[in-house]
């Protein structure tokens, strides 16, 4: 099984359109199996298409570049978290080949208003894998320092949300840096959850963010923050971090992440 997570921070990029094409071409060529996107804006003003997706909801724009280059096989589900910069609607986006049994969008924060950054939704996807159900969420959880929001109860929510007793994948923006502060990344190994890149048979240097972004303001030492985390012991073939320069141009702000497993 082929993962890809990947904060797209969504029409906020220069040379966006180009990024964009690019991040089609290389979803093309690896063949992933799931796919979790976090920061999958669209504009407030932008006309509906479908549900609560506007015409220029960029997984949506992603989904047709796909279809464009032969790509017909993922379903696409997405969530609206809260608004973003005051235009977007910021939210979270899960691609799937395999066939999905359910699909929901749900908050980990206390807060559900839109109108502020520490609302965070999560999408979940139960899917069928030849016959064997699991679960997968897109994950992008509030900064530890947040001040009004505790990450331990928005993690707490996040893993016992269902009472799914299978393989739980956790995919995602976890904004908890593993290198800078050790103590809030045990916080969520504390939870119960594996951390695939520990795991992983063949790894690189996993870091994920290497400037100051929006959230770390300042902090432009490396940062490990995207992680693929999972609820029970897997054969994990490899972890890479990908859209780095060095595997795949830069797409975005984050740096995404692949990992290969088996179940």
């Amino acid at each position: 099984m082929n993962l890809l997570s990947l904060n797209v921070h969504a029409w906020m990029e220069d040379h966006q359109e180009q990024k964009l094409e690019y991040l089609a071409d290389t979803i093309a060529a690896k063949d992933y199996d799931l796919i979790a996107l976090q920061e999958v804006n669209q504009t407030i003003a932008a006309p509906i298409v479908d549900g609560e997706i506007r015409k220029d909801n960029y997984g949506q724009v992603l989904l047709e570049l796909l279809k464009q280059r032969g790509v017909n096989d993922y379903s696409y589900h997405w969530s609206t978290s809260h608004i973003g910069y005051d235009i977007y609607d910021e939210g979270l986006a899960l691609l799937s080949r395999y066939p999905v049994l359910e699909s929901e969008g749900f908050y980990t924060s206390k807060s559900q208003d839109i109108h502020t950054i520490d609302s965070r939704k999560i999408v979940r996807l139960k899917v069928d894998v030849q016959g064997q159900a699991l679960e997968v969420y897109s994950c992008h959880m509030n900064l530890p320092t947040s001040q009004t929001e505790s990450q331990v109860d928005n993690l707490q929510r996040l893993v016992g949300h269902t009472d799914f007793e299978g393989l739980k994948i956790f995919m995602g923006d976890f904004n908890t840096d593993a290198l800078g502060n050790p103590q809030a990344y045990q916080t969520i190994l504390d939870q119960g959850l594996l951390d695939t890149y520990q795991m992983a048979q063949e790894k690189d240097s996993g870091v994920t963010v290497c400037k100051s972004i929006d959230g770390w303001k300042g902090q432009s030492q490396d940062k490990r923050l995207d992680y693929v985390f999972v609820n029970r012991e897997l054969p994990v073939k490899s972890s890479r971090v990908i859209f780095n320069g060095q595997n795949q141009e830069v797409v975005s702000d984050h740096f995404g992440l692949e990992v290969a497993l088996s179940l």
